[in-house]
């Protein structure tokens, strides 16, 4: 059987004719099992794309919002050379969307644009292109109208951020819904149009203001779509995590791609990310087969190796899961996770952040396929591993769900936890 994404990359050139100075773009591709690829080539036509999406046929393709003397060199700022870190100019970029992920959901995104595009003529922000992201919204990509000429790179990068900081604000005091980390970043990627998106299997495609005038379900008749395996876009999802709770605030996203006789189902996640910080903690997955007592000696040699807090275990019908409330750095997560032998390491990888299931699963006609997890377990830890900072978000949406929750004297995170809904593989 033939590989429906080498088979459409083969036949279908990448749509790069609205991206401005290609040989100053990295570019990025989601290979199959998970891992990034940075191309170590300077990409100045779809052609020479397009023989590298056939030779790996990548899950999704990605470039970078920002344009640099030396692209495919571009590293860490704080770890690599200033040689490799000189920014030249960046687009203003926007990405609409709305969660959970579903046409009436993608309609909503759709005015969202209409009213971002008033704003961006309103601000003399000339759009460059406009753009279904294959998902659950748009993207809006404009030229920024400053120049910063200071001779120091990194300060014309810090000016670019502060630049965007305003327009954030400016954008959000329209009320209009915008994912403000994407346009805040100027070492953002983002997927390229004429590529698929591996959620949906649709194709990110550029729009005119005439069709973004038509209602997505009529934008959707016309969208290519790749056969992959992937559902279509449901009309709206489930809203009750962990049975009684009704989240209204939800926000974020977290696409799983189906098996090839697709039969998805929907449920809600917490998320592993601690608000208002830079750090996430370690949410772990075992497959149904594992035993209570083999998660349970992984778990505890995890937790005596890299000093977790509490551990607690829990047991549903798509397998063991496990919640520890101490919080680590990406860099530190990604070595505890792959040290537990959990099975989500290559969503951390791929993701940034893990997923926790905190609802009932159930199909598209709401009929439930498994149970809410019930906790099993506490794998209680030492004292000086309980004094180490948690997550508050965290703490305070457990408490509801651990009986007799402990009390820990160092916490930080500000807010509300982040939940998503996802479409999940059956």
């Amino acid at each position: 059987m033939s590989d429906p994404v080498r088979s459409f990359y083969q036949h279908h050139l990448p749509d790069l004719s609205a991206i401005t100075d290609l040989s100053h773009r990295h570019f990025r591709i989601l290979l199959p099992r998970g891992m990034f690829l940075k191309l170590q080539d300077r990409i100045r036509s779809e052609e020479v794309l397009r023989r590298w999406l056939v030779r790996y046929r990548p899950s999704d393709v990605y470039y970078s919002t920002s344009c640099w003397l030396a692209p495919e060199n571009l590293g860490r700022r704080e770890r690599t050379p200033v040689s490799d870190n000189i920014f030249l100019s960046s687009d203003i970029v926007f990405d609409i969307d709305r969660s959970p992920f579903s046409t009436s959901n993608s309609e909503l995104a759709r005015q969202d644009t209409l009213r971002l595009l008033e704003f961006c003529d309103d601000s003399h922000l000339a759009v460059k292109y406009l753009a279904f992201s294959g998902s659950k919204g748009f993207h809006v990509i404009c030229t920024d109208p400053r120049r910063y000429d200071d001779p120091s790179p990194l300060v014309r990068e810090d000016m670019a951020k502060a630049a965007r900081k305003e327009i954030i604000a400016r954008v959000l005091a329209e009320g209009i819904a915008i994912d403000t980390k994407i346009t805040a970043d100027t070492r953002r990627i983002i997927r390229v149009p004429g590529t698929i998106n591996s959620k949906t299997g649709y194709v990110c495609t550029v729009l005119s203001r005439e069709q973004l005038a038509d209602p997505v379900s009529t934008i959707l008749k016309y969208i290519p779509r790749v056969t992959t395996g992937t559902p279509l876009i449901p009309p709206r999802g489930d809203d009750c995590p962990f049975g009684t709770r009704i989240i209204s605030w939800l926000c974020h996203r977290f696409g799983v791609r189906s098996k090839p006789t697709p039969c998805f189902s929907y449920s809600t996640f917490l998320v592993s990310s601690v608000p208002t910080t830079s750090l996430q903690v370690p949410l772990f997955m075992y497959p149904p087969h594992v035993s209570i007592e083999r998660a349970e000696s992984l778990l505890a040699a995890v937790q005596e190796q890299y000093g977790l807090s509490d551990i607690y275990l829990y047991r549903s019908g798509t397998g063991v899961s496990a919640l520890c409330l101490r919080t680590f750095s990406l860099r530190r997560l990604e070595k505890i996770v792959r040290a537990s032998g959990s099975m989500n390491f290559g969503t951390l990888v791929k993701y940034k952040q893990l997923f926790f299931r905190v609802g009932e699963v159930r199909d598209e006609n709401r009929q439930l396929i498994a149970g809410l997890p019930e906790l099993v377990k506490t794998l209680p830890a030492p004292e000086e591993n309980n004094a180490r900072f948690i997550s508050r978000p965290h703490y305070h949406f457990m408490k509801g769900f651990v009986p007799a929750l402990r009390k820990y004297p160092r916490m930080h995170g500000k807010g509300a936890v982040i939940l998503t809904h996802t479409v999940n593989e059956e």
